[in-house]
């Protein structure tokens, strides 16, 4: 079966539009867009510009002429990508989180993706040793309240696998594998909801848990398993969050692919790259780029 290669669009989405955004994704060659769904200004009920301060009609029109457009273009919207920030264990933030969190769901469905990228607690607000209990409670809490709006789209919410907090210099505490499995198992647990629950493995973020004595990026899927079932394939120095393209940095890709061929991955090879590494002039030269490598990695690994 073809393996199809995709691209996060998010940058192109801020600088070109959506739709502009979608038919670039088309131009470079890639077979699926990750949609981003988290500008705060496009994205938030609670901002009167935004489409979702319009209400559901609105944000399923404005979304699902966006996926007209990606079906004519001949790609997919393999995944969206919704808020960043996961509960920071303040009620109002937490409760606006959840709400926006329904409505990208909606967005997410009307695009014609199966699944929605969401953030966990982070160290980056709750202190780089946050109380054990509280970041457990906070994950299975957020995830809880989520989820039956993913089974009433009939879509899926994955978690990201997390790496440090580099503000503190410590892993950030979703970035702990072990803990990481434990917030995972414990939605999993959630009876029929935990079935729209699913994991992303973020290439990136798991190499800079290593220095924190964390698996390998190829390792930490290794242990996820058959569950990973969308990626953000990048790279980086271990360092800093780079989103280099894959193979400019210090990843063992041919690994993750080994790790990704004995979980059974079948999905999109994502990419999820930082496209303003040679300025925001050049993004789209970046991405195709970043497209044409994906393609020639899996063309010499699996005869794509």
């Amino acid at each position: 079966m073809e393996k199809k290669v995709g691209i996060s669009i998010g940058a192109l989405q801020r600088i070109y539009g959506d739709e502009k955004a979608l038919e670039l994704t088309a131009k470079m060659g890639a077979d699926s867009a990750d949609f981003t769904l988290e500008f705060d200004d496009r994205n938030d009920y609670r901002n009167k510009d935004s489409v979702y301060a319009l209400g559901e009609d609105a944000i399923i029109e404005y979304y699902g002429k966006l996926k007209e457009k990606a079906d004519s273009l001949g790609i997919i919207i393999g995944q969206t990508h919704g808020k960043m920030p996961g509960f920071r264990n303040i009620k109002e933030e937490d409760d606006a989180l959840v709400e926006n969190t329904r409505l990208d769901l909606i967005a997410t469905k009307a695009l014609g993706s199966p699944v929605c990228v969401i953030h966990n607690a982070t160290s980056i607000f709750l202190g780089a040793n946050p109380d054990r209990d509280l970041m457990q409670k906070l994950s299975l809490a957020m995830f809880s309240r989520m989820l039956p709006f993913a089974k009433e789209q009939n879509v899926k919410i994955a978690t990201e696998t997390f790496g440090d907090a580099v503000r503190f210099n410590s892993v950030d505490f979703f970035g702990d594998i072990d803990e990481f499995m434990t917030a995972y198992n414990n939605v999993k647990a959630l009876g029929e909801l935990g079935n729209y629950f699913t994991a992303c493995a973020d290439t990136g973020h798991s190499n800079k848990a290593m220095r924190y004595g964390n698996p390998t990026p190829a390792d930490v899927i290794r242990r996820i398993g058959s569950e990973v079932t969308v990626l953000h394939l990048n790279d980086n120095d271990t360092f800093t969050d780079q989103h280099k393209i894959p193979k400019t940095g210090t990843i063992d890709f041919d690994d993750v692919f080994s790790a990704l061929d004995e979980i059974g991955y079948s999905g999109i090879y994502n990419m999820e790259c930082n496209l303003n590494h040679f300025g925001k002039n050049f993004q789209y030269e970046e991405a195709e780029f970043a497209v044409k490598v994906m393609k020639n990695i899996l063309k010499e690994r699996y005869g794509n």
